[in-house]
């Protein structure tokens, strides 16, 4: 072999240990996108794209009677390709002081997904609105891309409902002419009551439902109740009668705009709910009426009375004059006098 030839192949050993030295940064990059950390997710319920055509559900069973069981499904979502160890996953009610239950997952690689279902017994729990959170890696165990997006409200507005009535209502108005009230118009008020409560609310001693009108307000007609008793008292109305569990009443009265308030005047009024919260025939909880047209809760149904610019409209009939029969007859006579005189005028003129 030649010098040269030695040569030569010294200088190729040598670039290729250097090429093989540079390019192991590389591999070791190609290598690192696929060991990066975990990133686990709870996405919002219906998120597609999960592996393997998988959909997100984040749900419950829905409302109940206190006692009952909710059923709580939650995913979680591994959106790296770096494979998480062992961590825990919580579902709470309201804040992570109220612990629902927890189960350990073993572990969950890279872009791969997992369904847990959770049994939520609700016996001793506030009867009223819930929500309901979950969250993984509750006990921090695994060391994540993104620790922020490991909670969610599966359910905002679950109601766990007593085992005794409970009752809400609303009230809203309409204007007679359906534009602004104004002084002396007819008011339509609608009062629905509901039982969201698991028993019956019953006929009890007293009234169910008491609304006292202020004195720029009339009462006026007791118009129907979908069920139950509705009667006009005093300068207002009063019900008797039963609301089953999960149902609601509707009533309707009648009053009237005093002629002389004052433009611009706002007028506010709220009945009241009275009803039985533990079930003993005795109605010993009061609940406002709220306005659901407004973000407020119990608040009073108001409206503001407007006096209309302008000649006011003319309302009712207008009778006409009428004749007796003497004076058709002498109307008569008169018109064929007047035109007996205009034809012989005309003949006197026309023989000149």
């Amino acid at each position: 072999m030649t010098d040269r030839l030695r040569v030569g192949k010294t200088w190729g050993t040598v670039l290729s240990v250097v090429l093989l030295i540079a390019l192991i940064p590389i591999l070791g990059m190609a290598d690192e996108d696929c060991t990066k950390r975990p990133d686990l997710w709870l996405p919002p319920d219906g998120t597609p794209g999960l592996a393997n055509g998988g959909i997100s559900v984040q749900e419950t069973t829905g409302d109940v009677c206190e006692g009952g069981t909710v059923i709580i499904t939650v995913t979680i979502d591994n959106l790296s390709c770096g494979d998480a160890g062992p961590f825990d996953v919580t579902v709470y009610y309201d804040d992570i002081s109220n612990v629902i239950g927890t189960q350990t997952v073993d572990g969950l690689p890279g872009c791969e997904f997992i369904v847990l279902t959770f049994t939520w017994d609700t016996e001793g729990v506030p009867a009223g609105e819930h929500e309901i959170i979950a969250c993984a890696d509750t006990g921090d165990d695994v060391d994540e891309l993104n620790e922020a997006n490991n909670c969610l409200t599966v359910d905002t507005e679950l109601t766990v409902s007593p085992y005794a009535p409970l009752i809400e209502g609303t009230k809203v108005f309409h204007a007679a002419n359906s534009g602004d009230p104004a002084p002396g118009d007819l008011i339509e008020f609608e009062v629905v009551l509901c039982n969201l409560g698991c028993e019956d609310q019953a006929d009890n001693p007293g009234h169910e439902f008491e609304d006292v009108l202020p004195d720029v307000l009339t009462a006026v007609d007791a118009v129907s109740a979908s069920s139950g008793t509705l009667i006009l008292e005093g300068n207002g109305f009063v019900w008797d009668g039963e609301i089953p569990a999960g149902q609601c009443v509707t009533l309707v009265f009648e009053a009237r705009i005093e002629v002389d308030v004052e433009d611009l005047t706002d007028i506010c009024n709220q009945g009241y709910a009275n009803w039985d919260s533990d079930g003993d025939g005795d109605n010993d909880a009061v609940e406002p009426t709220d306005d659901p047209d407004t973000p407020e809760d119990d608040d009073s149904t108001c409206f503001t009375v407007v006096i209309p610019s302008g000649p006011l409209p003319l309302s009712g009939t207008i009778d006409a004059p009428t004749l007796s029969e003497w004076g058709i007859i002498v109307a008569l006579a008169l018109f064929v006098l007047a035109f007996w005189t205009t034809l012989r005028r005309r003949r006197v003129r026309a023989a000149r």
